[in-house]
This record gives C-alpha cells, sequence and structure tokens, in this order.
C-alpha cells in the first residue's frame, strides 16, 4: 500500500454524531487517574502501552464509557491529557472517528493526522500506534472482529478471503462515500441508546453488518479492485429466483447484500448486474419495495402506529419513512392507517 503524506492539522467543527448512548451513561474513570484510565480502556480493547506525554500530566474532563454490541465494541474516549498509545499489531479491524481535536495516527508504514474530517481505519497484523493524542481530541474508538469483516468480505465476492483485509488508514468523512459510512454509524448509535428487546437486537446486529459492509464498500484496501473490476459472472434466472422467492418469504428479515449473494451463490457484483438487468431495480431496493408494500398492508389494517409498523419493517427513520412511502403510494402512511382505522370502526 503507499505511503499517505500527511494530512495538515486543522480545527474544524466536531463530527456531528449522536454520543448520548456515552455522555448519558456513567463515566467508567471519573477520577483524573492516568493508570485506571489505561487499564480500563485496554480492557476494553487491548493490551496496549499508554503514556502520557507530559511530565506533570493533569487531565482534564477525562471521559472513558464503552458498549460492547454482538459484532463491534465501541468506546468514547478522551484522555484529557496528551498521550501516546501503542498497542502493536491488532488482532481486529479498526476504526477510529475522532470527534474533536487531532490524532496522529499510524499503521505499518502509513500515516495519517485523524481529525473530524478524517477517520483512521487499522489493519490487523500491523504494527499501529498513536504517537500523539492530543489533550481535547475525544474520539469513538470501534473494533470490528476480524472473522466478521472478513465474512462480509467473502460474501460480497462470492468467494474465500484467504489474506487479510490490508485498508488505506485515511478516510475522509466530510464528503461522499465517508460520510455515507458516518450515516449508518449514527443509525447504529441511535438504535442501541433504545430498548434492547429481541427485535430490537436484531435490528441492532444487521446495523454493525451494514456498518462493517459499508466500510469494506467506502474504503480503499487491498480487496477494492476485485469487488469493483472483476467482471461480473453468469448469473443463472433460478438463482435471481432463489433471492426473490426468499425476500418475498421473509422480508422482515435484516439481510444485507452479502446474505442475498449468498442465496444466489454469487458474488454481490454479479448479483447486482443480474438483478437490475431482470428486474430493472437492485437487490436492496427491491427488498425497500416489498417491505413498503407489506408496511402499507399492515396500515391499511389498522394493526399498530405509523411508528411501530415502519420500525417492524426495518425503517428506522420515521421521516426517511414517511418520504419513501409518498414517493411509491402517492400519499402518507398516516393518511392510510386513518382510512384504516375507518375502515375497522365500521366493521
Amino acid at each position: 500500500m503507499e505511503r499517505e503524506p500527511p494530512a495538515r492539522r486543522l480545527m474544524p467543527e466536531p463530527t456531528a454524531l449522536p454520543c448520548s448512548i456515552f455522555l448519558d451513561a456513567p463515566n467508567e474513570v471519573t477520577a483524573p487517574d492516568f493508570g485506571l484510565f489505561r487499564d480500563t480502556l485496554n480492557s476494553h480493547f487491548y493490551p496496549a502501552r499508554v503514556q502520557a506525554l507530559d511530565r506533570h500530566a493533569v487531565m482534564r474532563e477525562p471521559w472513558l464509557t464503552a458498549v460492547h454490541l454482538t459484532l463491534t465494541t465501541i468506546g468514547y474516549v478522551r484522555f484529557g491529557t496528551t498521550a501516546r498509545v501503542d498497542p502493536g499489531d491488532l488482532p481486529a479491524y479498526h476504526v477510529n472517528v475522532v470527534l474533536s481535536g487531532t490524532v496522529d495516527s499510524r499503521c505499518g508504514d502509513q500515516h495519517t493526522i485523524a481529525s473530524p474530517r478524517v477517520a483512521a481505519v487499522f489493519s490487523p497484523r500491523r504494527h499501529t500506534s498513536l504517537p500523539r493524542w492530543d489533550a481535547d481530541a475525544a474520539q469513538l474508538s470501534i473494533k470490528f472482529e476480524r472473522s466478521q469483516v472478513e465474512k462480509e468480505l467473502a460474501g460480497l465476492l462470492g468467494r474465500p478471503v484467504v489474506k487479510p483485509i490490508d485498508f488505506r488508514l485515511a478516510l475522509p468523512v466530510d464528503d461522499g462515500a465517508g460520510r455515507r459510512w458516518l450515516s449508518i454509524l449514527s443509525a447504529l448509535l441511535q438504535s442501541a441508546d433504545g430498548p434492547r428487546g429481541t427485535a430490537e437486537l436484531r435490528h441492532l446486529e444487521s446495523l454493525e453488518r451494514s456498518l462493517i459492509s459499508g466500510l469494506l464498500i467506502s474504503q480503499v484496501h487491498s480487496y477494492t479492485e476485485q469487488l469493483t473490476s472483476d467482471p461480473p459472472q453468469h448469473t443463472p434466472q433460478a438463482a435471481i429466483d432463489r433471492v426473490i422467492d426468499e425476500i418475498q418469504r421473509a422480508p422482515d428479515r435484516d439481510y444485507t447484500v452479502a446474505d442475498l449473494a449468498r442465496i444466489a451463490g454469487t458474488s454481490a457484483r454479479s448479483l447486482q448486474y443480474a438483478f437490475h438487468e431482470r428486474c430493472g431495480t437492485t437487490p436492496m431496493r427491491y427488498l425497500r419495495q416489498v417491505r413498503l408494500d407489506r408496511a402499507r398492508e399492515d396500515l391499511a389494517q389498522a394493526h399498530g402506529s405509523v411508528a411501530d409498523i415502519a420500525y417492524y419493517w426495518g425503517f428506522t427513520n420515521p421521516g426517511r419513512f414517511a418520504h419513501a412511502y409518498l414517493d411509491r403510494f402517492g400519499e402518507f402512511p398516516a393518511k392510510t392507517l386513518g382510512a384504516g382505522r375507518t375502515s375497522r370502526a365500521r366493521r
């Protein structure tokens, strides 16, 4: 992988992500005790060498809170003093999303200055270090299990992944694919901050997998060329029919593109190409259409509130659901529900 020039040190506006799940929770290290902070951080992530760079370090408003989900660990970390972190060779894939300040970040022979405009993506089996974590820097540290990331990539490729993925370290998040990836992270954080019944946990895991697959699509890595340049393989109609039948059978399931590619027995690229050629849309858009159709059936029968029905069918943002519904059916979901309630009242 090529060496990247260090980004200019900037003082941009903090990245706007919903962090109430961390900031409304108890701070795990309330005392300005650097040793306790180091030990707590390592217990959530990796055994790392963590040092204060100032001889007489004073931790100002340190904060550390972490959540352990099914496939990811996400922590809000703010030292409140200048520090160095050196975990060495990581056993997992890892992303640091800076909320404020800057963090000098290195992985193998790559180097970048992570900021609210540039996240850092670390690969396993490459020496990782953060030589300077500024005193005012706060970031979300996200650990992805290596096996799950490589499983998602295998699903996208349609074949096993035999070597670790080497990611480009710097991921711009102020525009384009990086910004879209942040929107998935935002949805995950919002959902993780809510109730955690069986349905919610299933939805959370789906968002975790979307975060992983989104990273694989958004960030350049050693398999990017295979994902984007391999010629689509011939996909028989029977394979397309299997995907359609599966979606129609259980549209409430939290499918990813990789899941549907496995059902078809091909790569995600080949499935996308064949599905669009024969159905005029992508598999995920088709899934969305079916979910909208099922939501309309439930609204017409007045089987719950708009929000409850939308959430059941996988629409976590009420505003986006309402506009997608309007685009497909020419009316807002509340109007369909109102007609459904009137119909039920007349029976």
